[in-house]
């Protein structure tokens, strides 16, 4: 069986429903008798065990993930999967928490002449008794009673419920740096390492970066569930003490929160991520003014606590998106003896590159293949099967369009008829045809001079003198090999704009002993 599948297994055993997970005891004394109370703590607990399950096979799964090459993104949708399933179970945990709180909130109103009840869990907003609330404080804010108080019981439970949920965001946001982190390691892969494995790096930073966009999007889920009920609610009670002014200045942050977040939206990996520690501090300044209006200290002491941790996050990351790197093999007309290509050496199909551009010269398009012996030993050629059916053969590669127009004239004088300019400018092809073949020589006066420098006197291999040369001065030069009628190759580099820089390489060139070098003027 293989580790997805193991994997799967184990999720599927994990959800499933479990029963003896043992019993559930009420939170507030007296409702031990309400079968449907006791039934929704039983799910919650049932529920919590799922979300703790659901987690550790994540985490399982985001180690396949880092170990795997060939089941990469297997595991990767696999993840995504899973964050989507999580992010189901915590919002059923909230809804059944809601429905258990206005339980608890019913049951405390509808007692509160009664004496006072003990409760197990005194800390949770729901089971705090209210016989003399305005005389107790607790250091979270909305759990004390002065917004049980004031509050509808619906609203009051919307108020808890996103005070619960304010630590989920910090979850997702640390799992986001986590796969961030990995996305910058992996760009730098890509922006340095060979074809192969630079294809495989782009295609794993593009998986993480699906599942960070998945966390972006519930983070700002819960965030706005949160931000809605808290702000909705402390609007209600300051409209109602007549609080105006604080109204207003919280209006006007509001806004230009908002708009530095859309200011950075370009320049940021995740708006929502980067915008959380700033709405956030908004968020906490509000609660603390609120606070002290009240005269709760402890909560504007805890409040202040929180704040001073928020104030130090900065998500101000810059978008991972490496330029794409051109992949394309750049190659001038070349005559060879023997022919480069034959029965064991076919010529290749043509390869379209999703990034860069490579203009070719097409040397005839035929019904059938055509045997590499009526190409007359050029390369390098390749071939492509056109919709019709047709077979297009291509000769050279040259990144700028006049490389390509002087092939043109070098395949014209061995003989080809008609050869034509095509381009693929980021996979999309064009035909320039003959046009752009001839254009250059409409009109020679206002012809753009270049230059090449042609190397003799060197063998199948450049000598070490040549190389290093064409490394320090000419090392962003494309190098072509001929052969020679002597036997020997001719080496051509190039090109340069100017005359002086390929007359300073070819004088360091011709110091090399058995080596000649002269300065080719071509236009246009």
């Amino acid at each position: 069986m293989s580790k997805c599948k193991r994997i799967l297994l184990t999720l599927v055993v994990a959800l499933f429903p479990i029963c003896g997970w043992g019993q559930v005891s009420a939170r507030v004394a007296g409702l031990e008798g309400n079968s449907k109370y006791m039934a929704l703590l039983l799910q919650e607990k049932q529920l919590h065990q799922r979300e703790d399950s659901v987690m550790n096979v994540i985490s399982q799964t985001r180690k396949l993930f880092a170990a795997a090459t060939a089941e990469r993104e297997k595991y990767g949708q696999e993840i995504l999967r899973l964050e989507g399933e999580l992010f189901d179970i915590r919002n059923r945990i909230g809804e059944v928490g809601n429905s258990i709180n206005v339980i608890e909130q019913e049951y405390v109103l509808e007692h509160m002449d009664a004496p006072a009840l003990p409760v197990t869990a005194p800390q949770s907003p729901a089971v705090t008794v209210a016989q003399d609330s305005l005389k107790k404080q607790v250091p979270n804010l909305v759990f004390n009673d002065y917004f049980k108080a004031h509050l509808s019981p619906n609203d009051y439970s919307s108020l808890c419920l996103s005070q619960e949920k304010e630590v989920v965001p910090p979850v997702l946001i640390n799992t986001f740096l986590d796969n961030y982190r990995q996305m910058e390691e992996l760009a730098a892969t890509y922006s340095t390492v060979p074809r192969p494995e630079a294809e495989e790096a782009y295609s794993k930073l593009q998986t993480i970066k699906g599942i960070n966009d998945v966390l972006a999007d519930s983070l700002a889920h819960v965030w706005n569930y949160i931000y809605d009920n808290k702000v909705y609610a402390y609007n209600y009670l300051l409209d109602k003490m007549n609080k105006s002014e604080l109204l207003d200045d919280f209006e006007k942050q509001f806004r230009e929160t908002n708009q530095r977040i859309a200011s950075a939206r370009d320049q940021v990996a995740s708006a929502v991520v980067y915008g959380y520690p700033l709405r956030k501090k908004l968020v906490l300044s509000y609660e603390m003014a609120l606070a002290g209006i009240l005269g709760y200290t402890q909560a504007r002491d805890s409040l202040a606590k929180v704040l001073k941790e928020v104030d130090v996050l900065d998500y101000n990351l810059p978008p991972v998106d490496p330029a794409p790197r051109n992949f394309i093999e750049y190659g001038n007309i070349e005559v060879t003896s023997p022919a480069k290509y034959n029965s064991s050496h076919p010529i290749p199909q043509n390869e379209v590159f999703k990034y860069g551009t490579v203009y070719k010269v097409q040397v005839g398009n035929f019904i059938r293949t055509q045997p590499v012996s009526i190409f007359r030993n050029v390369s390098p050629l390749c071939y492509e099967k056109q919709e019709d059916g047709r077979y297009s053969y291509y000769a050279g590669a040259f990144r700028e369009l006049p490389e390509a127009q002087a092939a043109v004239e070098q395949l014209t004088k061995l003989g080809f008829r008609k050869p034509q300019i095509v381009v693929w400018r980021d996979g999309i092809f064009e035909s320039l045809g003959e046009e752009a073949a001839s254009a250059s020589a409409a009109s020679s006066d206002q012809q753009e001079v270049f230059y090449r420098v042609e190397i003799g006197g060197e063998g199948e291999e450049m000598s070490a003198g040549v190389k290093e040369i064409l490394s320090s001065v000419a090392q962003d030069k494309e190098v072509s090999r001929a052969s020679a009628p002597d036997g020997g190759y001719i080496y051509t580099v190039g090109s340069f704009g100017d005359r002086e820089s390929a007359e300073r390489l070819a004088e360091l060139l011709g110091a090399v002993d058995g080596v000649t070098a002269k300065v080719l003027e071509l236009k246009n």
